[in-house]
């Protein structure tokens, strides 16, 4: 009988994938890529995940020895970070865009504030011959991020050619329960580990606390919030809002106003005004200036998900941090939940947002979906117990997210046998993985997979 080894399969499902991109000529260089937002691209440069240097245009390689301060303000978006070129250190503030052009499009080259700029990093290509240059016509090295590494840093594989289409129905109707079973508990395992080793990179730039603080806010923002919830929790970093961590979260995400609307209660009004009054000594530490505002959205929500409630738990969570962190593994997961599903606070426990009312029954803050969300997105994936993965192959979801589920009837139709699997969340990541490894990058007629697929059934 097969016995689960996450490493085995990992490695299992990558030399399939690899097969299909060899027989097809891929090639990362060639491969069109679909540009994060700009925040996000922040995010991933601050975390190290962009890298740490590479190789310049002009000006030989560079190293980033220190990334530098995530400006809240007007000007460079990384201030005082240090470089190291040809093995000259320089420290001054580092400019992130999409392509190197940005830089004249929005006036950087003639606007003083950006005369300390040492390094301008880019996600596309500079044009052959393009300089960046100061107000003080300074030639600025140009780094460019080429797209594989964007795409691991995203959490994505490198995409396979738009024009390349299959079908896989037939070899997947002729495979075995068990054998369809493995396939997906191996595709469970490269994903798995591909987090862990993105969750490993950024804690060697921020700090293993800061890593799990931020896996719990994207947790948080579950789908619709999720990148500002993590933006928020590099904003307002785990290690300097211990003691004011609620009026610090609520200040920077921006929903302190200087009054509530009319409709708001005594006791919202008062509530308000305790948190105003800790933030307003603390703005121009952490507040964000208009342009570099997160971005957060309201619909559609249960008013029990509003941003405001995400908000107050993760606050909760940074000011219990010492008490939580100790139970961060899948031993301890018991513990970890009943912590967590035990979160209470006087006002958010019945409340849904800032000025809203009272409502007519508590509501957990961190309720067990999202407790084993967490669990199984970051708890069991960065154990490598074998105790963790075979833990994680049973845990079951109550959900069943619309992706996954067109994914399963695209793949596998109406196999009752195959879509009973479905409840279980290394199920849900598998067919998460391979729709971002093949279905949705390529079409549907001529893809290759079907034949690996063939290959796979036989072993």
């Amino acid at each position: 009988m097969h016995q689960p080894d996450r490493q085995r399969d990992a490695d299992a499902y990558r030399t399939l994938w690899e097969q299909v991109r060899h027989e097809l000529g891929c090639a990362d260089g060639e491969l069109e890529l679909a540009l994060p937002g700009e925040l996000e691209v922040q995010a991933l440069w601050q975390a190290g995940l962009l890298g740490h240097g590479g190789e310049t245009a002009r000006h030989g390689t560079v190293k980033v020895l220190d990334f530098g301060e995530w400006n809240r303000s007007a000007g460079p978006d990384f201030l005082r970070a240090e470089i190291e070129i040809c093995g000259a250190r320089m420290r001054g503030d580092i400019e992130l865009d999409p392509c190197a052009q940005d830089w004249e499009r929005h006036g950087h080259g003639s606007t003083p504030a950006f005369n300390n700029v040492v390094l301008h990093v880019v996600l596309s290509p500079p044009p052959a011959g393009w300089y960046t240059r100061n107000e003080q016509h300074r030639d600025i090295p140009i780094l460019h991020i080429d797209a594989r590494q964007i795409r691991l840093a995203m959490g994505n594989p490198t995409p396979l050619p738009a024009d390349t289409p299959g079908l896989c129905r037939e070899p997947l109707n002729d495979m075995p329960v068990e054998s369809i079973r493995l396939l997906l508990q191996a595709a469970a395992a490269y994903r798995a580990r591909q987090k862990r080793r993105l969750f490993c990179r950024k804690a060697e730039v921020v700090g293993t606390g800061q890593a799990w603080y931020e896996a719990f806010a994207e947790t948080l923002g579950y789908k619709i919030n999720k990148l500002p919830m993590q933006l928020l929790a590099r904003r307002a970093p785990l290690s300097r809002i211990r003691h004011e961590a609620e009026s610090i979260l609520f200040g920077t995400a921006g929903f302190l106003v200087p009054m509530l609307p009319d409709k708001a209660d005594d006791g919202a009004r008062n509530y308000h005004r305790n948190v105003w009054d800790k933030w307003w000594p603390l703005r121009d530490e952490f507040a964000l200036s208009e342009g570099r505002t997160l971005p957060w959205r309201y619909a559609p929500l249960r008013p029990a998900n509003h941003p405001h409630r995400r908000v107050a738990a993760l606050a909760l969570i940074a000011s219990r941090w010492q008490h939580i962190a100790r139970h961060l593994t899948a031993e301890a997961a018991a513990e970890l939940t009943r912590q967590l599903t035990a979160l209470t606070h006087p006002y958010w426990s019945e409340r849904c947002s800032l000025p809203s009312g009272v409502m007519k029954t508590k509501v957990a803050l961190f309720g067990n979906d999202r407790v084993k969300d967490f669990l199984a997105n970051h708890v069991y994936v960065q154990d490598e117990a074998p105790f963790a993965w075979q833990t994680y192959l049973t845990l079951r979801s109550r959900d069943i997210p619309q992706r996954v589920q067109l994914t399963a009837r695209h793949l596998f139709g109406e196999r009752e046998d195959v879509l009973s699997l479905l409840p279980l969340m290394y199920v849900q990541q598998a067919l998460l993985q391979i729709d971002a490894d093949f279905c949705a990058p390529c079409g549907c007629s001529r893809c290759l997979f079907p034949e690996q697929l063939c290959q796979w059934a036989k072993r």
